[in-house]
């Protein structure tokens, strides 16, 4: 029998028991992704100066990042908000592209190259 080995955090886990349970299927090993706590920092600051570059913008502050951050985040969730509403006012659980769509349109931007 091998040695027991203990894995770091956030690495690959190792089940303790390496008999084939009843109704659990293979025997497995697994990896564990770290959860990210603060959502804000997966737009980096990077992502929101190529987007301003793409817009012409030559300097940008540094206050910019955090509210640049915020108004994203409300944004995409005021559409993403108004979507399962279409999506559940037509009955279903799973948003379609033409929920974003519509409500990508409530909200002022229509989508190009999509329907509706």
């Amino acid at each position: 029998m091998p040695p027991k080995v203990t894995p770091k955090s956030n690495t690959i886990k190792y089940r303790q028991n390496n008999q084939k349970l009843k109704g659990q299927g293979r025997n497995i090993d697994y990896k564990k992704f770290p959860q990210h706590t603060n959502k804000s920092k997966l737009i980096s600051n990077g992502d929101i100066r190529r987007l301003a570059r793409r817009g012409g913008v030559k300097r940008i502050s540094s206050d910019v990042y955090e509210l640049s951050k915020l108004y994203m985040k409300l944004y995409i969730s005021n559409i993403l908000r108004d979507s399962m509403i279409y999506a559940n006012y037509s009955g279903r659980a799973t948003i379609l592209a033409d929920d974003i769509c519509r409500a990508a349109k409530r909200a002022g931007q229509t989508a190009i190259g999509f329907t509706h």
